[in-house]
């Protein structure tokens, strides 16, 4: 699966996700803030580790 597949992929899922969210008022709780707050540091770890020895265009 190449990365544009991936990404036409993902965001109707965050999308549907984020909706559900708001549906349910879950932006309010402070334990589904935290927790997107802390997927949000660990993808970016992971990303930052995975495209670290890339090159620059």
């Amino acid at each position: 699966m190449t990365p544009t597949n991936k990404v036409l992929l993902a965001l109707p899922l965050v999308a549907l996700f984020v909706l559900l969210l708001a549906y349910y008022r879950l932006f309010t709780s402070p334990v589904v803030v935290g927790l997107i707050i802390i997927l949000y540091v660990a993808v970016s770890l992971r990303n930052r580790r995975k495209f670290k020895n890339k090159p620059q265009n």
